[in-house]
């Protein structure tokens, strides 16, 4: 009885699995970009940061805080404008360019 038990929940491991990877693979935005996560930001941050993506041009989608395939894009665009690496990221040295009231040395969120 005990062998069925193991073999059935691997198998609902292995149906779980792929389920996720399907779904995972349709969060897609424009040009089929998927958003990608550097740390834990705060729903504020990214709306800041959508904000003045939005002042410099740049269309990060809706301004609600959300990290988007949109936001992802538009933050690659403004790292390639500005001689930043472009990671599509809110990393460091992005933040540092982007949110410099926001970022202060030593602290850490």
């Amino acid at each position: 009885m005990r062998r069925y038990r193991v073999s059935g929940l691997i198998g609902l491991l292995m149906v779980g699995l792929s389920l996720t990877a399907c779904v995972a693979s349709q969060a897609t935005g424009p040009a089929g970009l998927q958003p990608a996560y550097d740390r834990i930001l705060l729903a504020g941050d990214i709306q800041v940061a959508e904000a003045h993506l939005r002042d410099f041009g740049y269309d990060p989608g809706p301004v609600d805080g959300v990290f988007t395939a949109e936001t992802q894009a538009a933050l690659r665009a403004y790292q390639r404008r500005y001689g930043l690496p472009v990671t599509g990221l809110l990393d460091d040295p992005t933040r540092r360019e982007l949110l410099p009231g926001l970022v202060q040395p030593g602290i850490v969120r």
